[in-house]
């Protein structure tokens, strides 16, 4: 049986506030921290062949470990330092007027690459609940017929998780790839690239992941890859024959320089712990405890922004801002975000029914002062 109590600990062990703001910064387990540091040592101490084993060795082994965690093979796997990097080196393998869709309001990092190069871009929207009508999604790429739909998995802005594999088989009819932005849910809950019939998909990892900053991961399918060759190249892009490189686009090419030996060791471990968890009892934790907040939520008559089912949901809620609310609940030592004139809400498998409590209670009370 797994003790969250006694994990809260190993995350939370030297903060002293409540802390609902893992959409913006996951917090790191502290055992993280010493296994990072005792790395640097040994890098301190043999330099030369410590990035040689790193190279070989730790670079693989933890792309193995996001390809069992995605359902992917390792050779559709690069570890880049987050996923705005990965994105734009891939759109520029796309041919130009390529025809994307896009969702208005979606993440600016997901959208702004194809927008800004020269790409068809047409859109859909959300409904006024702030959910996704796929339908309408169905209608919008039967009529457009983009070659891409690019969206997030889970709204940054209300929460809204997008059913992938319904949203897959919809692409797959329609001879249309899907590109996934994984940022606000992977860690959280279980993503099944092939099932979801999912080109591209990519993440940064310092937030559900609890990585840390300077790492991530993009997945490029075979025929995606083979269709649209990488066009980018740096010294870890190259096969190197008889000490001379040689470029074959592969992708390798998506991670072109050298990679961060402490960002990297950092997301081994936090994606060790996530299998010694389990991807599906974290994402059950995270359940009950957004179950609870809208429970409280509803009692303390605190309207939630977002009408939409519980499935579509994953750590991330809202409720509407008032002036003053935010430097409330800051003063208060409760860390949340403020977007959009809205409070976000996140809630990890460290966080407990106490936190929800807290945050509720303050939000009543301001709203009656």
């Amino acid at each position: 049986m797994i003790n969250w109590a006694e994990l809260r600990g190993e995350h939370l062990e030297n903060y002293t506030g409540v802390y609902l703001n893992s959409p913006a910064n996951g917090i790191p387990r502290l055992a993280a921290e010493a296994f990072v540091a005792a790395e640097v040592l040994k890098f301190r101490e043999t330099p030369g062949q410590y990035r040689t084993d790193f190279i070989s060795t730790a670079i693989p082994a933890i792309k193995q470990q996001v390809a069992d965690l995605i359902h992917a093979k390792t050779s559709e796997v690069a570890l880049i330092q987050n996923f705005s990097v990965g994105l734009n080196l891939f759109v520029q393998s796309l041919p130009a007027k390529t025809k994307i869709l896009l969702i208005e309001h979606d993440y600016p990092s997901l959208t702004t690459p194809f927008q800004i190069n020269d790409f068809a871009v047409v859109w859909t929207t959300f409904e006024e609940d702030h959910s996704l009508d796929l339908a309408k999604v169905e209608l919008a790429i039967k009529e457009h017929e983009p070659a891409y739909f690019a969206l997030s998995h889970c709204q940054y802005l209300t929460g809204y998780l997008a059913d992938l594999e319904s949203i897959g088989a919809i692409c797959k009819q329609y001879n249309c790839k899907l590109i996934v932005d994984a940022t606000q849910s992977f860690g959280a809950v279980s993503i099944h690239v092939k099932k979801c019939n999912i080109s591209v998909l990519g993440a940064s990892c310092y937030k559900w992941a609890l990585a840390g900053f300077g790492n991530g991961f993009l997945y490029v399918n075979e025929d995606t890859l083979n269709t649209y060759p990488p066009k980018s190249a740096g010294y870890n892009s190259f096969i190197w024959e008889d000490s001379i490189a040689v470029y074959r686009p592969s992708i390798k090419s998506y991670e072109p320089g050298h990679q961060d030996h402490v960002a990297f060791h950092r997301l081994g471990f936090a994606l060790q712990t996530i299998k010694e968890i389990g991807q599906d009892f974290i994402y059950l934790r995270i359940t009950e405890l957004m179950d609870y907040l809208m429970e409280q939520l509803e009692q303390a008559q605190i309207p939630i922004v977002g009408d939409f089912y519980d499935e579509n949901r994953l750590g991330i809620l809202v409720i509407k801002s008032k002036e003053g609310l935010f430097q409330h609940l800051l003063s208060k030592d409760i860390e949340v975000s403020e977007r959009g004139g809205n409070i976000r809400i996140g809630l990890h498998y460290y966080n407990n029914e106490k936190d929800v409590d807290v945050f509720v209670r303050e939000v009543s009370i301001f709203s009656k002062e």
